[in-house]
């Protein structure tokens, strides 16, 4: 059985590793040149060195902002978090999914959570970035009523970034 809570300090470790993994996940598929897999693992890099270095001080004491991770049979086996960008805009960020979590609900039911959080902290819109290598969470989120609002072309490389929203 699943249950989603409120991220604790312990699972720190386990939401870094979960997210690198998955990332890993998408960069094989991904990864065409040496440039594309240079820029990916700068944003997993990234990632991993900044706010998911720093959950608690990154989205816990964030105004407005939380971070959720999944659990089954105690394992963490999926993460996201909702981080206040201004009043009026949440960014929904880093979704990761075990590959033994996947297809049973879980992302959905993450988003569900980020997107009640969203609507409860009274934000007018939620934002998602994605990247085009990344077809199954753009049919996702446009399932889930998101549009597209712009995108950006990374130079030398096969990566573009989407950035999607949904009117809350």
């Amino acid at each position: 059985m699943i249950s989603i809570r409120q991220f604790r300090a312990e699972d720190a470790e386990a939401v870094r590793d979960l997210f690198a993994h998955a990332q890993d996940d998408d960069a094989e598929s991904y990864s065409r040149t040496e440039a594309d897999r240079e820029g990916f693992h700068e944003y997993i890099d990234g990632a991993l060195n900044h706010d998911l270095a720093h959950v608690e001080q990154s989205y816990l004491q964030r105004r407005s902002s939380n971070f959720w991770i999944a659990e089954m049979d105690g394992q963490v086996v999926a993460s996201i978090g909702a981080y206040r960008r201004d009043d009026a805009e949440a960014e929904i960020r880093r979704l990761a999914v075990d590959r033994s979590a996947r297809r049973q609900g879980v992302a959905s039911r993450l988003m569900d959570q980020a997107e009640e959080f969203c609507r409860d902290a009274d934000y007018a819109r939620a934002i998602v970035w994605t990247a085009n290598h990344m077809t199954a969470a753009i049919a996702f989120l446009r399932h889930r009523g998101y549009h597209e609002l712009e995108d950006h072309a990374f130079p030398h490389t096969s990566l573009t970034l989407y950035l999607y929203a949904l009117d809350l």
